[in-house]
């Protein structure tokens, strides 16, 4: 699998970092973290005067594996305060290569506005909710009174990397004491960023402030604690923190070809947008349809130009996550020659041809990066994939948008970010990840987003949004017929093999010919630079039809016509070059 999840970046604030009142220094403090019970971060907060003000450095930092790789995030903020009260911040947040980074000001002249200057976009002005607390020892103070006082707790603060409001709501348990924390008070409620709402447990001390938070990070606990504490017990990890949140499938030999699929879940009721894609049906049962191809109009449809409609003209601006102005996407706009005249929809299908191609490390190493960063370094999973094509289509003047959901693909259900593109009055999803468009049918959309900062994008609430919830495809092999040396696909597409004996048992599709096998035969999405290390380029004698073949995987990707893949697993190079030149397909819209 070539996509995954960023980790949210909202618990990169773990919400511990409370200052002393104004006019006091504080020694430097630090926590640690865990996610899932494996120790995977900390923070640190230092508090001291600067001339006649204070200035509050704090430091956050998470490192998790992500598919055999280590992923770092990292925060850093500085808060100054002068003597009248008016706070600069500066913050940076390092999700990979190349941080996103701005400042921000606020002045007791205007406390209703945070003026925010992010770096690589549009100044912003932010309006400053009733009783927001934005100096860390304000924050401190309400701790530690409420803790002293054994009062409910409330404080609105904000998170500068995602651009959105946090609240954390908290009922006084009762004391419970914590080793060198005798006097500490137990406090129970939950956090909402944004729209997510999330348990939150603390153990907030009337001398020392907070000194434990225990919380939900989708279905996984996570613990921050000062580092005086004792470390939890630690089981041995079995999988690591994205490879939880896959949901295996049961096989289908032609998921990404399926025109649709009904899905039946179990577990709660997701509340989910619906679409001409994605349809809720009766008795906890959704139906999720392959977009339409673009009709004669749609397929004719200039790029905008001009000043866009209003209600385009956030899918066609530059943001800090797609700063497309930039003169290195004009770099790859050159490379990518496109001849003039082309409509919304060629220059779609060109830039996902083109992002799937500049992208040749599938790397999962990489948190999240900007578009700019990706045209520097092209590397990264589905989010950068996302990331680039929307800001190569909306230059191109075609109203693009990112989409956070679940897609299914080898066999596996997982979070995973797409594009959708405006075709007249229809939003359409490609995938610039796989090189599909329209994409593939199973996929369960979860929100999209106009790409205006991190919190817009989403990952927070993917990450919740279908925690205890199974999906199960239902009538799965529905459609699939076998008939003689033929196999019919159920979007109608047929493959024939003459003389071959087709079977289908379990979800698992095998052909058998007078030159060898039982193979395994399987729709697949085109192979990457990474699947074709050290694999021939191989073509029909007699039909030129062309795949990949790799000698140590022993298995054949075959092109086939409108962009699809066939996967045959367990062949020689020689039965390769006959299955070239045996394989009849025959497409529902190709005509053969």
């Amino acid at each position: 699998m070539r996509w995954t999840p960023l980790l949210p970046a909202s618990l990169l604030a773990c919400g511990l970092l409370a200052a002393p009142s104004p006019g006091q220094s504080l020694p430097l403090r630090t926590f640690r973290q865990w996610i899932g019970g494996q120790e995977a971060g900390g923070a640190s907060l230092d508090i001291h005067a600067e001339g006649p003000g204070q200035v509050a450095v704090s430091h956050e930092w998470i490192t998790l594996t992500r598919m055999g790789m280590d992923i770092r995030q990292d925060l850093k903020e500085t808060v100054r305060r002068a003597p009248d009260g008016s706070l600069a911040f500066t913050w940076k947040v390092q999700l990979s290569r190349e941080p996103f980074e701005g400042t921000a000001s606020w002045s007791p002249k205007a406390p209703g506005v945070l003026r925010l200057v992010p770096k690589n976009g549009t100044p912003i002005t932010q309006p400053v909710p009733e009783g927001a607390l934005l100096w860390p020892g304000d924050l401190e103070a309400r701790y530690r009174q409420a803790a002293r006082l054994r009062q409910p707790l409330q404080a609105v603060t904000y998170s500068f990397p995602l651009q959105q409001w946090s609240t954390v709501a908290l009922q006084p348990q009762g004391p419970d004491p914590l080793p060198g924390f005798p006097e500490a008070i137990h406090y129970r409620g939950q956090e909402t960023d944004g729209t997510v709402r999330s348990p939150l447990e603390s153990w907030i001390s009337p001398i020392a402030g907070e000194v434990r938070q225990t919380g939900l990070l989708g279905a996984l606990p996570f613990l921050v604690q000062r580092t005086e504490l004792p470390a939890p017990a630690q089981a041995p990890a079995t999988t690591g923190f994205f490879e939880r949140t896959l949901q295996p499938l049961e096989p289908n030999p032609f998921l990404p070809w399926l025109p649709e699929v009904t899905l039946r879940v179990t577990g709660g009721t997701p509340a989910l947008p619906e679409d001409a894609q994605q349809q809720r049906l009766p008795d906890g049962r959704w139906r999720l349809r392959q977009a339409q191809p673009p009709t004669p109009a749609e397929a004719a449809e200039p790029p905008s130009t001009g000043t866009p409609a209003a209600a385009d003209a956030p899918y066609l601006a530059p943001t800090p996550l797609v700063p497309f102005r930039d003169p290195a996407f004009d770099g790859l706009l050159r490379r990518m020659a496109l001849p003039p005249g082309l409509s919304r929809w060629q220059l779609t299908r060109r830039v996902m041809d083109f992002v799937f191609d500049w992208i040749t490390e599938k790397d999962y190493s990489v948190g999240f990066a900007s578009a700019l960063e990706v045209c520097h370094h092209p590397a990264g999973d589905c989010t950068e994939h996302g990331v680039l094509a929307v800001a190569l289509l909306r230059k191109l003047g075609v109203p693009a948008r990112g989409v956070v959901g679940w897609v299914a693909v080898d066999r596996m259900l997982g979070l995973h970010f797409w594009v959708e593109v405006k075709l007249g009055n229809r939003w359409v999803p490609v995938d610039p990840t796989f090189d599909q468009a329209p994409a593939s049918a199973f996929r369960i959309k979860l929100a999209d987003s106009d790409l205006a900062d991190l919190g817009s994008v989403g990952w927070d609430s993917a990450a919740t949004a279908l925690q205890g919830l199974v999906w199960r495809p239902e009538s799965w092999e529905r459609g699939i017929r076998i008939a003689g040396d033929q196999v019919t696909a159920p979007d109608g597409s047929r493959l024939r093999v003459p003389g071959g004996r087709w079977r289908l048992a379990g979800g698992l599709l095998t052909l058998t010919t007078r030159q060898g096998g039982p193979w395994a035969v399987e729709a697949t999405t085109q192979p990457d630079a990474s699947d074709r290390v050290g694999a021939h380029h191989l073509a029909g004698a007699r039909t030129q039809q062309t795949g990949w073949w790799s000698p140590g995987a022993r298995a054949l990707w075959v092109e086939l016509p409108q962009g699809r893949w066939l996967l045959v697993s367990g062949v020689s190079e020689s039965e390769s070059f006959l299955l070239l030149d045996q394989l009849e397909v025959t497409t529902p819209r190709s005509g053969g």
